[in-house]
């Protein structure tokens, strides 16, 4: 594994523009990664994206009003890819069904990320790892603006969701935050506020209806210092999840039944993550085969689906069960 600084990354993006290049990134790919990827399709004229599973609801209603067609992403890897870039993910493990892959390719892969540092052992894969940066689509627009790639309005706003999304709308953004957003919202040519609205989307009244009742039916309780929201939603458990953080709760954890499947959302108040040193990503992924499913995500919004339905309550009581564990510490 080789550790590059920015020129190096820039650099490497540049000599392989015409490479067939195959761009993914991690389970349950969420805005940021999705946008991460987008960015670099632009300007890699034969690259493709693919996902591991699945892509979440918010990044596909984003996509839709956007005009990125969500058909372009496939579920494996291009065969005839030369190279691979990993977007919003340091490891293998964290990419599915991809994993194996991975591990098996034998071209170059590239990864930028922003997390903590990647402990990838092989000699093909060089990482770009920073954790300035509040999110990959920030690296990724530092990119376009270095190789002096066209930004267009919509590329700008699914960049800026990206960037607004893994930020917790600016909660945990940096000085190179909010000078990337402005220059993106005047390039989208849309004002903050008004892409909040977006993002969140405005559902209808009987869908908020139906939020608000998920809400008052939760269950809520107080552990250590921190206030925990959790149950059942029928529609949506990302949204649900979302709106415990917003009304107040350090915790919120949702979860929805459909078609022979459970889903799971949990969030996380930042900055928990770093003081209790929880890592919802890694907590989902390791529950997830409680539920014989697949989980993942980032230290403060994560996810995790499987069939085993049956088994919901010990999902729910295994999440507890941990997250006591590092409240304790």
């Amino acid at each position: 594994m080789k550790i590059i600084d920015f020129f190096d990354l820039t650099h490497i993006i540049k000599e392989n523009i015409i490479k067939k290049i195959n761009i993914t990134f991690h389970s349950i790919g969420d805005t940021d990664c999705v946008s991460s990827a987008f960015g670099l399709l632009n300007y890699l004229p034969n690259a493709s994206i693919s996902t591991p599973d699945v892509i979440t609801s918010n990044s596909r209603r984003i996509m839709e009003r956007l005009g990125f067609d969500e058909s372009t992403i496939s579920n494996k890897i291009d065969e005839n890819a030369e190279m691979i870039i990993l977007v919003d993910v340091n490891n293998f493990e964290d990419c599915g069904r991809f994993r194996e892959v991975l591990e098996n390719f034998d071209g170059q892969i590239l990864i930028i990320d922003h997390h903590s540092p990647s402990t990838i052992d092989k000699d093909n894969v060089t990482v770009f790892n920073d954790e300035s940066f509040n999110s990959t689509a920030s690296i990724v627009y530092e990119i376009l603006k270095s190789l002096e790639s066209k930004v267009d309005k919509n590329l700008a706003n699914l960049i800026a969701t990206g960037i607004i999304s893994d930020s917790a709308e600016l909660k945990n953004a940096f000085p190179l935050t909010f000078v990337q957003i402005g220059e993106l919202l005047e390039k989208a040519e849309i004002d903050y506020q008004s892409l909040l609205l977006e993002m969140r989307h405005i559902n209808t009244p009987q869908n908020r209806a139906e939020f608000i009742r998920d809400l008052f039916k939760a269950n809520v309780m107080i552990t250590g210092n921190l206030l925990i929201v959790f149950g059942k939603a029928e529609i949506h458990a990302n949204k649900l999840a979302d709106d415990g953080i917003r009304i107040g709760a350090d915790v919120s954890l949702f979860y929805t039944h459909r078609k022979e499947e459970v889903s799971f959302s949990a969030r996380l108040r930042p900055p928990l993550d770093r003081t209790y040193k929880i890592n919802l990503g890694k907590l989902m992924k390791t529950l997830a085969p409680i539920i014989e499913g697949q989980g993942g995500g980032h230290p403060c919004a994560a996810g995790a689906y499987g069939p085993l339905t049956e088994n919901t309550s010990k999902f729910i009581d295994m999440f507890m069960f941990e997250l006591n564990n590092h409240i304790k510490k």
